[in-house]
């Protein structure tokens, strides 16, 4: 009896050894599931255009179960949480994209746009810079999200001043 056992065991380590060696079935699943979730982060993104948030928001959750390493998907997910007014999830769900593709410029801006959005200043210039960084000069998204930190921090001081020293 124990000659078969170590028999069966030997069979059965073999088949596990042929079966990791031969992953094609399950990275042609892969392969699905990352082909519907980027159909669905364009549906999203038609949906974030015509204004249905919402709907746009359903189509990204299931995007992201179809492919939970979508960096778009996070994206334009922060894109929909700012527009429901959900800013801190906003800022939350640019930062997860970047760190899954730290290189999207378009995505950078959207942090700092997002971190503005929530008078986070600091979260905006690191945005900033490694847009900086990453962007060939002249960067027309660096040169914006640069002007609109300085208008945020402008307003923020107006805001700071006591109400004497305003002038009307």
């Amino acid at each position: 009896m124990t000659k078969s056992f170590s028999t069966l065991s030997s069979a059965l380590g073999f088949m596990a050894l042929f079966g990791l060696a031969s992953l094609s079935p399950a990275a042609a699943i892969s392969d699905s599931y990352r082909s519907l979730s980027a159909r669905l982060v364009s549906q999203a993104e038609a949906q974030l255009a015509a204004d249905k948030v919402a709907k746009a928001d359903e189509l990204l959750n299931l995007a992201l179960t179809a492919n939970p390493g979508n960096a778009r998907a996070y994206v334009v997910k922060g894109q929909a949480q700012g527009r429901l007014d959900n800013k801190e999830e906003a800022l939350r769900l640019i930062g997860v994209g970047l760190d899954i593709e730290p290189g999207d410029l378009a995505a950078l801006r959207l942090q700092g746009d997002a971190a503005l959005a929530i008078e986070d200043i600091e979260q905006a210039e690191k945005s900033l810079s490694v847009l900086r960084r990453l962007c060939a000069a002249p960067c027309q998204s660096a040169n914006e999200l640069a002007a609109a930190i300085a208008q945020t921090q402008t307003a923020g001081a107006e805001n700071s001043q006591p109400e004497s020293s305003k002038k009307d």
